[in-house]
């Protein structure tokens, strides 16, 4: 099977105790059926307090619910008991991969680190080189995949392409993603994916804006009207409603651009559902832009990536608000880019 991973993602070293941020707290730990059933065998103390914590939740999944905002076994070091004690491949499923994001496509898997890891998040900012992306292939057998697929990879390398010509302005670049987008949205609602091969960066078209809202205050008020996964989330939101955007340098937004693209445009498989992804992609990079100046570029991404990538129920609201919400609409995001 081939395995496509982001430039960075053989540098990645997890911080463990030294993390600032460290994934076992703010969030409940899941833990997969094969990996409970083997702490139920667990000898001794360690097998005790396993037992104890794990929980089943509102959904059924096996879970260790926090005490105190952490995850039980997150000891005074910020390491892992579990880990320390049993070994790496003790640890569920969940721990043994985050912050990775793995999607399968049948002929080939990619493979992302979360920009809410603070290692991660300094891998992806941490140079103003293009954002590229490697391949390897391993032994696994690979799957058929959607039939889409053929269609939709090229003109996701065509969009990451467009994002990364620096020939042009960021902005300008964004307005025409979108704009490709949006014809390709058209070909998958009429099921002619084989179409897409026609379009081309070429492909831009004149927006007329109607006068009405724009993105923000709305944007960031609407983010804090979703689940709030850190308790501070909505006074930052609040913050950045009264201040310009940062002066964040383009070829940082660019990356920031590239490594949502690249995670998200292809789920389109799933559902049809190109556009409002690409729309997501601009979202995310303007309201980084905006809440850097308030906390900074690292941090503005970090936060953002937590608040929406990690709850699917957040990102299904902010992509549903896309068609839904006209201060979100394509319509809105062009004429800020356009007058920016």
């Amino acid at each position: 099977m081939l395995i496509r991973v982001p430039d960075y993602y053989g540098d990645f070293r997890c911080l463990a105790g030294a993390c600032p941020h460290t994934c076992c707290e703010k969030w409940e730990v899941v833990i997969d059926e094969e990996t409970a059933c083997r702490y139920f065998e667990v000898p001794g103390p360690l097998g005790d307090k396993l037992r104890d914590a794990i929980q089943a939740d509102e959904e059924g999944d096996f879970c260790f619910p926090l005490d105190g905002g952490r995850c039980p076994f997150l000891d005074g070091e910020n390491l892992c008991e579990i880990h320390r004690t049993l070994g790496e491949d003790a640890t569920s499923v969940t721990c043994r991969e985050h912050p990775r994001f793995i999607e399968d496509y049948g002929p080939f898997r990619e493979v992302t680190l979360s920009a809410s890891c603070p290692a991660a998040n300094a891998l992806l900012l941490g140079t103003d080189m293009p954002l590229t992306f490697l391949e390897r292939e391993t032994a696994e057998p690979a799957e058929e995949g959607d039939e889409w697929l053929p269609f939709l990879l090229p003109l996701r390398d065509r969009m990451l392409a467009l994002l990364a010509d620096r020939t042009r302005p960021l902005r300008a670049r964004l307005r025409d993603f979108l704009t490709l987008a949006v014809k390709a949205q058209e070909f998958l609602d009429e099921d002619q994916p084989e179409l897409l091969s026609s379009l081309t960066a070429e492909n831009r078209t004149q927006e007329k804006h109607r006068d009405g809202p724009g993105l923000f205050p709305y944007g960031l008020r609407f983010l804090g009207g979703l689940e709030i996964l850190e308790p501070d989330w909505p006074d930052l939101l609040r913050q950045a409603e009264t201040v310009p955007a940062a002066a964040v340098p383009e070829t940082a937004l660019e990356r920031i651009a590239v490594y949502f693209a690249f995670r998200y445009l292809l789920k389109a498989v799933n559902d049809g559902d190109l556009l409002s992804r690409a729309q997501m992609v601009v979202f995310a990079v303007l309201t980084v832009e905006r809440l850097a100046v308030v906390c900074g570029l690292s941090e503005a991404l970090r936060r953002f990536s937590c608040e929406v990538e990690h709850s699917d129920e957040n990102l299904d609201a902010l992509l549903r608000g896309f068609w839904q919400e006209e201060p979100l609409s394509l319509d809105t995001l062009l004429k800020e880019l356009s007058t920016a």
